[in-house]
């Protein structure tokens, strides 16, 4: 009866080759399910291992495609008491597809301090060099990622030499390239989730990061080259230059965690004299910490400072400095201003004005001026 069937089989013009159908089918089939498994416990490996494992698995599940292999291309957990004051407290990458051709994307996160550091020294000249320097490059990544939180510390993260109160995490998603709709959204919990971690290892204490506290970052504002009042530092927006009747200012100003500076020069609009082309102003104000540090720095100034000093006769230049101790935005302040020109007369005569203007600008109040002193 065996041998019957087989030779009715064989000998059917359709039953072979539907037969080879089915058992190719079931073949393949068999070996994509395989494939599918090992996949899913490849990727299920990767989010175990990515972020210290912090990642929410459902939801990184939801925005990464399933029917792809990730792979973790970098991963780095220095939270907790490290003590080596690391840049980069957490960071992870998973990729997919092939960017040579096909589909591709990637998921980016990182959680780094807020460094607050103050300038290499409080002169005049040390905070316009600190504000001229570049931010390093993974200090600024939160501006162009996709979703971003700034988290606080408020027991201080470990292993920095100044306090660090203060830390970013910050995502980026994209697939072929670009960011799919909606991913900001979709990444909030991912970004608090590990926010949270850092918290936690830290030791921070506060108030725990929720995902509806995450958002984009803001607009960067777009720069007009033909906007004259976008070249003027926010710390020398104050001056004016008929305040020592000049005209074209070349304004430099520096900002940076408890100090303020700004150095203008301006042409002369009638020189007395064939030295007397240009002037120079410049302001320095100090708070908080850097207070003890700018008395130290300037000391011998402070040493120096009279009522109504006498300029050396007989000079090219003119220098008067004026110091004054004021409230500026409920914070105790220590101010310098300082007035070069051609003229000694006009230094003393315009000084005492520059200075007035400059506190009032920033809503300076209980004003004392501490004296004068020609450099």
């Amino acid at each position: 009866m065996a041998a019957a069937a087989w030779e009715r089989f064989t000998g059917d013009r359709w039953l072979p080759k539907a037969a080879a159908v089915v058992l190719a089918a079931a073949l393949v089939g068999g070996f994509l399910l395989v494939r599918s498994e090992r996949r899913d416990a490849h990727n299920a490996e990767v989010l175990a291992t990515a972020c210290g494992g912090v990642l929410p698995r459902g939801t990184v599940r939801g925005l990464l495609p399933g029917d792809e292999t990730w792979e973790l291309r970098g991963d780095l957990d220095l939270t907790g008491p490290s003590g080596r004051g690391p840049r980069t407290l957490l960071r992870c990458s998973l990729e997919w597809g092939d960017h040579r051709g096909g589909a591709y994307g990637g998921l980016e996160l990182a959680a780094v301090p807020v460094l607050d550091v103050a300038p290499a020294g409080v002169r005049l000249r040390d905070v316009l060099a600190s504000d001229r320097a570049e931010e390093p490059r993974w200090a600024t990544e939160y501006r162009t990622a996709t979703t971003q939180v700034t988290a606080d510390c408020p027991a201080g993260l470990p292993g920095y030499p100044r306090p660090t109160t203060r830390f970013r995490v910050h995502a980026s998603l994209s697939a072929d390239g670009s960011e799919p709709a909606g991913a900001a959204r979709d990444l909030g919990g991912v970004v608090a989730a590990a926010a949270n971690h850092v918290r936690d290892r830290g030791g921070c204490g506060g108030a725990a990061v929720k995902p509806s506290d995450v958002r984009p970052p803001p607009p960067r504002p777009v720069e007009d080259p033909y906007d004259e009042t976008d070249e003027v530092p926010p710390s020398c927006r104050w001056f004016r230059p008929e305040m020592l009747d000049g005209r074209k200012p070349e304004p430099d100003g520096g900002t940076g965690d408890g100090v303020d500076a700004c150095s203008v020069s301006v042409t002369r609009v009638k020189p007395a004299n064939r030295l007397d082309h240009s002037a120079t102003v410049s302001s320095v104000s100090w708070r908080g910490p850097l207070l003890p540090e700018a008395r130290t720095a300037y000391g011998a100034e402070l040493a120096a400072l009279t009522r109504a000093p006498e300029p050396e006769r007989g000079e090219k230049s003119y220098t008067l400095a004026v110091w004054a101790e004021s409230s500026c935005s409920g914070a105790r302040t220590l101010s310098r201003v300082k007035v070069t020109t051609a003229a000694s007369v006009l230094a003393a005569d315009r000084a005492d004005r520059v200075l007035d203007a400059y506190l009032a600008s920033s809503g300076c109040r209980a004003v004392k001026v501490l004296g004068k002193v020609w450099k």
